[in-house]
């Protein structure tokens, strides 16, 4: 046989020799394919990788960018509260001051600045204050208006007249009402029926037979609830008494509706009209009561359901009383914004006189159930800052006084050297050697509360 050298023709001329080369080739062909497609996978693998690392530093980077934002508008929020808080306090100092300076009879009553539903304060097509980013909504309550939890509706008879205010039966208001006493009183021994015996023990004993459990309940049963025997501390306590009810205290079933939080409820006043259910609603114990120590109620600012309790505990008359009560709210004379006068606001406590239907002799009887006056000297002040998405709440109540130093007092403390010589050098550069009354309008936060 003869080979391809000797006949002079080529590999590739020769099928037959075409036929011997390719096979040796297909190997190597097939690896370089699987080579390339296994470089491409990876470099597709690659990509992919990297494209979710990116996608996910992204997320992260947005959520941080986010959350920057989110505490940068909450601290703004924060700071604007703060503002209006700052201003509900200048109003208030502002009012007694002008109050001082009128060289009359003083008395608070809702015509005062500090009660004006307009200049940022909370009220009808009212859009607050706007600062920087945001803005901010202030609203002032007057703790005075209400019935003070420590003394006046400690009274057996002002607490039956409240509880009978907020809808309870005769059997419940006597329950409650000596659950209430018992609570606050100092001594570990209840004072009036249907409790005999220890009150701790007593109370534990019906707290087992509400919720179905042993009814005899032996000396060594625990001890479920425990009465406080100090004043309250704040309103809320009143939830931890046995016998009163989220419903009593609230107003509404929290089962049936659900009980707002603070800042909601707040806004829920820059609504131009209030919800029918919001009208319609029973009145709660949070809504007539305070804890501020002080056992005034002012007449020229307590709602008709606050007038309503105290003239009820006074003639026991729930007709007179309604009618008595109604008579003083319309002398306010609110205006078409709400805004109401002092035209018809009571300078001093002989004035109910005046009121339609109100009996002469009921005055004393009313002094002796609860100190009236026309003064206020507690308030809740509401401040609600928003910037962004963010809004913030702070409540606090403050006490606002007029303080009136003696001079000579003084002089005799910096003479005496109990007060550093910085300070009566300014002392003595401001008053020099006068010898009047010093006054000073002081607001002071006694309760602080943010949201």
């Amino acid at each position: 046989m003869k080979s391809v050298f000797q006949t002079g023709k080529t590999a590739s001329q020769t099928s037959g020799g075409v036929r011997a080369v390719r096979p040796r080739l297909r190997p190597l062909v097939r690896w370089r394919r699987l080579r390339r497609a296994a470089i491409l996978v990876l470099t597709l693998w690659m990509i992919v990788v990297l494209g979710m690392i990116s996608a996910s530093m992204l997320e992260e980077t947005h959520l941080e960018l986010r959350l920057a934002q989110f505490q940068r508008e909450d601290f703004e929020a924060l700071c604007l509260a703060r503002a209006g808080l700052a201003k509900a306090i200048a109003d208030l100092r502002n009012d007694l001051e002008m109050d001082r300076e009128r060289q009359s009879e003083m008395f608070d009553a809702l015509g005062d600045v500090w009660a004006r539903g307009d200049e940022g304060k909370l009220g009808r097509n009212n859009e607050g204050i706007e600062m920087g980013r945001g803005r901010f909504w202030v609203w002032i309550e007057d703790e005075t208006a209400k019935l003070d939890l420590n003394t006046v509706a400690m009274n057996h008879i002002m607490l039956q007249a409240l509880l009978q205010e907020v809808g309870l039966k005769p059997k419940e208001v006597a329950e409650v009402a000596a659950a209430i006493l018992d609570y606050r009183d100092p001594d570990d021994m209840c004072n009036l029926p249907p409790g005999t015996g220890k009150e701790d023990e007593y109370y534990s004993k019906q707290r087992r037979r509400s919720d179905h459990a042993d009814s005899e309940g032996g000396p060594k049963e625990r001890l479920t609830y425990r009465c406080k025997n100090d004043r309250f501390s704040t309103v809320e306590e009143l939830l931890y008494v046995h016998g009163v009810t989220p419903t009593m205290y609230y107003g509404v079933d929290p089962e049936k509706e659900e009980i707002p939080d603070p800042i909601r409820q707040t806004l829920a006043r820059l609504d131009e009209a209030r919800p029918a259910r919001s009208r319609e609603r029973t009145i709660g114990l949070r809504d007539l009561v305070a804890v501020r120590n002080a056992p005034t109620v002012n007449i020229n600012t307590a709602p008709a359901e606050v007038l309503r309790v105290v003239l009820r505990a006074a003639t026991q008359d729930p007709k007179m009383s309604e009618q008595i009560a109604n008579n003083i709210v319309l002398m306010r004379k609110p205006d078409a914004r709400g805004n109401y006068s002092n035209e018809g606001a009571f300078k001093n406590v002989a004035e109910l006189a005046k009121v339609a239907g109100m009996p002469v002799n009921l005055i004393p009887q009313l002094m002796t159930v609860a100190p009236l006056s026309v003064r206020s000297d507690h308030y809740r002040i509401w401040s609600l800052g928003e910037s962004g998405k963010s809004r913030r709440l702070i409540c606090a109540v403050v006490h606002r006084n007029l303080e009136v130093y003696q001079p000579e007092q003084l002089f005799q403390l910096y003479e005496s050297g109990a007060v550093r010589a910085r300070l009566a050098e300014r002392f003595y550069r401001r008053y020099g050697r006068d010898r009047n009354p010093i006054e000073q309008f002081t607001v002071r936060v006694v309760q602080w509360q943010e949201y």
